[in-house]
């Protein structure tokens, strides 16, 4: 006995539906430990969740400030920016980070392109000004990340 499905279309494999939702492209766990709301239908808190260009600009932030063997199973991951705090703090270690934010966010995060990235070398606190500006791929949508690079030791 055949079951006839009146969504297939001959010419397409794919089934056409309109009950999938389409508000949010990206979504990630928020790193931050607010946004925990209160489920109405159970007493445990669920942590809060950023979507579309909050998850993709935490994303990059993440990847720049994470370092070489902090991933496990992955140690190739990450942008070693840290390490480079403990050099001089000139205008040659600006570049050398700039440098290396362009190449992780090149390697590691493919829903970014057209990167430009700005560090300015903040010598009174000891510590660089990171500017990040990118385009989001499926969203279309240019936007920023800035952060200060400081030693912590």
């Amino acid at each position: 006995m055949a079951i006839i499905d009146k969504n297939r279309d001959d010419n397409n494999f794919f089934v056409k539906s309109s009950n999938i939702a389409t508000t949010s492209v990206y979504s990630d766990l928020s790193l931050q430990m607010t946004g925990f709301t209160l489920n109405q239908s159970s007493t445990h808190k669920e942590a809060g969740i950023v979507k579309d260009i909050e998850a993709v600009k935490q994303s990059v932030k993440n990847l720049v400030l994470t370092n070489f063997f902090e991933r496990p199973f992955h140690p190739e991951i990450g942008g070693n920016v840290t390490a480079k705090l403990f050099e001089p703090a000139d205008r040659f270690t600006a570049i050398e980070i700039r440098d290396e934010i362009k190449e992780v966010l090149k390697n590691f995060e493919p829903r970014v392109n057209g990167v430009n990235v700005e560090v300015f070398d903040n010598l009174d606190a000891n510590a660089f000004v990171v500017n990040i500006g990118f385009n989001v791929i499926y969203l279309q949508v240019e936007t920023e990340v800035s952060f200060n690079l400081q030693r912590l030791r």
